[in-house]
């Protein structure tokens, strides 16, 4: 191909990219959050615009949103890691400090000996969650358990009879969430305006003999080989939810990206048709390879150009109710970069950084685009594998706006259920409410009030989960309660995420005319990723030892979730957190509903492992299932040698060259991941970013090019990352990350299509038979292990050695 054909096949693409970029932003950035806002302002209002609490007639904060108390006469809530004070509502965040870090036992110690202090008679055990920070900040409950403990100290404060005071926790008490979902709790600033009102006289409490669903809900928290009942039947429900959308979501995606009439059929014709039309496209005008990645550069000028330029000029726009500033350049760069890339990696805090308008035509723009040109590559590799000869792989516009269509209905129908649940949607500004025990900042100023961010959030949530970005619209992500209010909207968000990347599987078998071998890609992955998520729950439900010896309750029960609770929420509890870190860091979504940095080692392990697999034990939207190929086409060649004849996958013989393309692919990570982690820790800008001292340090460099590498965007947010040197070299990492081997892919495409498919002979592996599927997964682990062994010794494995000789790392 000469200079001047490449050319030309740029300047043919200008034109649809720019006009598509546009139709594609007004849908999903404009019209799309509008829909959603105006529906949920008729039916949920109250939840669409906080769930702000009125108290006599007054608001006095949020519902979801917890707020400080430190004054002996009041419950106290989980500590707050925000800054400068705690239950900084306008900045959330954990304190990602690691479990052998002795700033945490510093803390916990403080902790501890605060409650001792201000109830010196009290000899009971501590529950965990007391002494522990929340993921966000901002948690509104506490358990059961850790309400009991502080019944004695307020009862004697407010001159009250320890039974009124034990009797209103028991009315205060939100059981599970339709008596399967989440953790028992009680909100604290309810808790605390109802004491109050028991002190004044206004209300009256007695004692009620336990309801048979409470009786039945604590028998749920019976143990049963490890975990609770209750534990057992979240997961188990999870993955019935999971196995019955498989084949029905992937039977109509398949309808979708074949043009075969489906229930959208009437809408998506039409818009794709106008949308072709009006960016000068034929759309019965298919691609070559190189076409088709041509096709996929130049749209992502527009996509990293005008989220780029959104940040550095917001200032100007509408849609800015905080009246945000513009964004350093090189920070505008890098999150531009990674929403562009289905990274979502975000080294801001959103709620004191991007406006309204820049979430919502910017980056949640770019959630649907990002994820809709991923898919889109994958069906051009489905397309080579079907296809008996030929040269072309489908046209990439036609498959982007039939990707997007997929999305929006499921999206629109995800952030409704959200915004029901409490999540906000609404354009209004933020919401000052008075505190109830005001306390003083890190300089000692008076705070009395607390500001609560709203916006657009409900709509922005749903596609970020869906389409496998993550990039929360608050800093805490998925932990935030108002990105994520109830135990059943994290259910939602765990199941969101792997909605589209297993259903692909079946996509994929019924576009090539066998649905059992697309079945047979995800039980390979549910083989690596059922053991993994075992790992990750039992090391969290472990508990950290350091805490044993202060006298601290760490066992799960009914009344307290236990394990360890550093960075996550109680409405939670462990288990579901553990599920979630899993889920996001096997798939390429990187949302978190905990801190990952606060993670037992082995849990931090797990997590890093999961991305440096490649990402495709289910992973992104599209880009997961096509480095699954990838591993496919690997593992059969290696069996073809094995066996002394060329080896064939799905009718298509793999030979050196198909082997060449995927040895790169599978390299290009691999090598970004080693060499910059290499890179940031022989320099001082590199090593000045860790937050933890030894090998957990190690562990926030490695992870971050992990996440970055593999397209994940999750992190050990201890990492300083927003800094010029993370910045450029994250930015990069992500980049080169996706569309390196998303044009390598299309390569390999492009060499798969023109092969003829080959007849079934007495020598072939067969696809779909179990010895595949276990020949598959036992490559795929130990090109992973061979990999990363040696960084993961110096990181995880190093702390976890450490934390078993009872050592505690210091600076």
């Amino acid at each position: 191909m000469t200079t001047g054909t490449i050319q030309s096949m740029i300047r043919k693409q200008i034109k649809p990219a720019i006009v598509i970029f546009l139709l594609l932003t007004l849908v999903t950035g404009i019209v799309y959050p509008l829909f959603v806002t105006g529906i949920a302002q008729m039916i949920f209002p109250v939840q669409a615009n906080g769930n702000l609490i009125e108290h006599n007639g007054k608001v006095v904060g949020s519902a979801l949103v917890g707020q400080p108390f430190d004054s002996p006469e009041y419950f106290w809530g989980r500590p707050s890691a925000t800054s400068p004070f705690p239950y900084n509502a306008g900045a959330s965040s954990g304190s990602n400090l690691g479990p052998n870090n002795p700033a945490l036992i510093d803390a916990v110690k403080a902790r501890v000996d605060a409650l001792h202090a201000a109830d010196p008679g009290n000899v009971q055990a501590i529950p965990v969650d007391l002494v522990t920070a929340s993921a966000s900040g901002l948690d509104p409950d506490i358990s059961i358990a850790a309400a009991e403990y502080q019944v004695p100290r307020i009862a004697r404060d407010r001159n009250l009879s320890e039974q009124d005071v034990h009797a209103l926790v028991a009315q205060q008490i939100e059981p599970r969430q339709f008596g399967i979902f989440g953790e028992p709790r009680v909100n604290v600033l309810s808790l605390n305006l109802a004491l109050d009102d028991l002190s004044a006289g206004r209300i009256t409490v007695s004692s009620q003999p336990l309801s048979w669903s409470t009786q039945l809900q604590i028998y749920f928290q019976t143990p049963m080989f490890g975990m609770r009942m209750s534990d057992w039947l979240q997961l188990i429900l999870f993955i019935i939810v999971i196995a019955f959308c498989v084949v029905p979501l992937g039977a109509w995606m398949a309808k979708v990206y074949t043009g075969k009439p489906n229930f959208l059929t009437p809408l998506s014709d039409f818009v794709e048709q106008k949308f072709l039309a009006l960016g000068g496209v034929d759309g019965t005008e298919e691609m070559d390879w190189k076409e088709f990645a041509i096709a996929l550069m130049v749209f992502t000028v527009p996509c990293i150009l005008v989220v780029f330029l959104l940040q550095l000029v917001q200032q100007y726009l509408p849609l800015n109710p905080a009246g945000l500033g513009p964004v350093p350049w090189d920070l505008s760069l890098n999150t531009a970069v990674s929403f562009a890339t289905n990274t979502n990696w975000q080294a801001y805090v959103p709620e004191v950084t991007v406006s309204y308008l820049t979430q919502m035509a910017g980056l949640a723009v770019q959630n649907f685009l990002s994820a809709a040109k991923g898919m889109a590559v994958l069906i051009a590799l489905i397309f080579a594998f079907s296809r008996r000869s030929g040269t072309t792989i489908g046209n990439f516009w036609v498959l982007l706006i039939r990707s997007v269509m997929i999305l929006l209905p499921i999206c629109l129908a995800i952030a409704l259920v959200l915004v029901w649940q409490g999540v906000p949607q609404t354009f209004s500004g933020p919401v000052t409410v008075p505190l109830l025990d005001p306390v003083n900042d890190s300089n000692g100023n008076p705070v009395t009030t607390q500001t609560i961010p709203l916006g657009p959030a409900a709509s922005q949530i749903a596609i970020k989960q869906l389409g496998t970005n993550g990039g929360g619209f608050y800093n805490a992500n998925s932990a935030h309660p108002l990105e994520n209010p109830t135990p059943f909207s994290n259910f939602l968000e765990t199941l969101a995420i792997l909605f589209i990347p297993t259903a692909l599987c079946y996509t994929f078998g019924k576009m090539i005319g066998s649905g059992r071998k697309g079945i047979a890609l995800l039980m390979a992955m549910t083989i690596i990723f059922l053991p993994l998520a075992g790992i990750a729950i039992y090391s969290e439900l472990g508990g950290n030892p350091a805490f044993t010896p202060l006298g601290i309750d760490q066992d799960p029960g009914h009344a307290q979730p236990g394990g360890n609770m550093e960075g996550k929420e109680v409405r939670f509890g462990i288990v579901p957190s553990a599920f979630f870190s899993v889920v996001t860091t096997v798939t390429s979504c990187g949302a978190v509903d905990s801190m990952h940095d606060s993670f037992m080692p082995l849990g931090g392990l797990v997590q890093m492992f999961d991305m440096q697999l490649g990402e495709v034990v289910y992973g992104g939207v599209g880009s997961g299932l096509y480095g699954m190929l990838v591993f496919a086409i690997i593992a059969m060649f290696i069996a073809g040698l094995m066996v002394g004849r060329t080896p064939e996958l799905y009718g298509k013989k793999i030979e050196q060259h198909e082997m060449k393309l995927s040895t790169i692919i599978i390299l290009v990570p691999i090598f970004l991941i080693l060499i910059l982690t290499s890179l940031a820790v022989l320099t001082d800008p590199g090593k000045a970013g860790a937050f933890n001292p030894g090998p957990h340090g190690f562990s926030e460099i490695l992870y971050a090019f992990s996440s970055t590498s593999q397209n994940n965007g999750s992190a050990f947010a201890g990492l300083n990352a927003n800094s010029l040197f993370y910045n450029l070299t994250t930015a990069f990492t992500m980049f080169v990350g996706r569309y390196l081997v998303a044009i390598l892919t299309l390569a390999l495409a492009g060499a798969l299509v023109t092969k003829k498919i080959v007849p079934v002979s007495g020598g072939t592996l067969r696809d779909h038979r179990p010895l595949f599927i276990i020949w598959l997964v036992f490559v795929i682990l130990i090109i992973g292990g061979l990999s990363f062994l040696p960084a993961l010794s110096l990181g995880p494995v190093a702390e976890f050695l450490n934390m078993a000789a009872g050592g505690i790392i210091h600076v």
